[in-house]
């Protein structure tokens, strides 16, 4: 059995760049963490001296609903967070530490991280569950990948801000984007990611300033990002949109489904020509038995299937989507 201990973030993108490069654990492989990874912020402004102000507090919380969306991914198969049990939810648990100064924010995640991988080892492939599990770890707590994200906000929007990346930084990059397009799960995983940073940001007042280290350490000062919520504001600010709604045909793949709702169905839907995710609902009688039936039998199978949608779309994501109707005829021809 191949021993991998993640002892830093170096070593985290080693293990990333040799498993994309196709290792195999043929005989199986222990994964451990030893003091990585570390969420590790600092936030400077008149409201942080020890405390979280009420307005990053629920950004904070987010963080465990990511952790959460780890463990749900790995052990159950779907991001439904409904499917933690008390258990799960315990062992999961983070426990924030909060020091004075400025506020410095640091949460040690290699315990949930390490239970994530352990508990779906009979579920996934280790060399994808390795991949999902490191791969999250530095999304959510490297540097590079906090500035990698500010500097594509920056570019998107044609701003002037210049945030400066070294060479093996964009190597790093390279290498972590590699991993997050290598199966979905990872995607929509990088994805809830991106959303905590931006809440993170959009949080600060003009005054306030966001640091993120560039080592596992702030004693040692080395600060890679170092930015202030006014330049923050700016490089994260949305226009104000409206909601577009139109109607999609499409094939998908059915994640998840919950029959158990009184209003109706809930099925978390996948589309094949994009590996986009998003969550649909069925009213009650809006489809007949057997288009139920298709829908449950594709799922389990995770056979793609043709469904038509309503969906209503805002700053390109769907907001919601209501199900029309499901292609039965198209459906057959691919289980036949």
């Amino acid at each position: 059995m191949k021993n991998l201990v993640i002892a830093n973030e170096d070593q985290a993108i080693d293990a990333l760049k040799r498993l994309l490069n196709g290792e195999k654990f043929e005989n199986g492989i222990d994964l451990s963490f030893d003091n990585w990874p570390i969420f590790n912020i600092r936030i400077k402004g008149d409201d942080f001296d020890g405390t979280i102000p009420t307005r990053i507090m629920p950004t904070i919380l987010e963080l465990q609903s990511e952790v959460n969306r780890l463990y749900c991914v790995t052990r159950y198969g779907d991001a439904n967070l409904r499917r933690l049990t008390k258990e799960d939810k315990e062992k999961l648990e983070l426990v924030i530490k909060v020091d004075k100064g400025s506020s410095i924010y640091e949460t040690i995640l290699k315990d949930p991280l390490y239970k994530a991988f352990q508990d779906a080892l009979s579920r996934m492939s280790p060399e994808l569950l390795a991949i999902t599990v490191i791969t999250f770890g530095v999304l959510v707590t490297s540097a590079f990948m906090w500035k990698s994200w500010l500097k594509n906000q920056a570019a998107s929007k044609e701003l002037d801000h210049t945030i400066e990346m070294s060479k093996l930084e964009k190597e790093k990059i390279e290498i972590v984007a590699k991993a997050s397009n290598s199966a979905p799960e990872i995607r929509a995983l990088s994805q809830g990611i991106n959303e905590l940073r931006h809440d993170m940001v959009t949080k600060l007042k003009d005054a306030d300033s966001l640091q993120i280290p560039a080592v596992d350490s702030l004693e040692q000062g080395d600060l890679s990002l170092d930015i202030n919520g006014a330049d923050a504001k700016e490089i994260t600010y949305k226009k104000r949109e409206t909601t577009q709604e139109r109607i999609e045909t499409s094939e998908y793949l059915i994640r998840s489904a919950d029959f158990h709702r009184k209003d109706g169905i809930r099925i978390e839907v996948q589309r094949t020509s994009d590996k986009y995710i998003f969550k649909a609902d069925v009213p009650v009688n809006a489809i007949r038995h057997n288009q139920e039936e298709t829908l449950k039998n594709n799922g389990w199978a995770k056979r793609p299937v043709n469904l038509t949608l309503l969906v209503r779309e805002m700053y390109g994501r769907i907001t919601s989507a209501k199900l029309i109707s499901v292609n039965e005829e198209i459906a057959d021809e691919k289980n036949s």
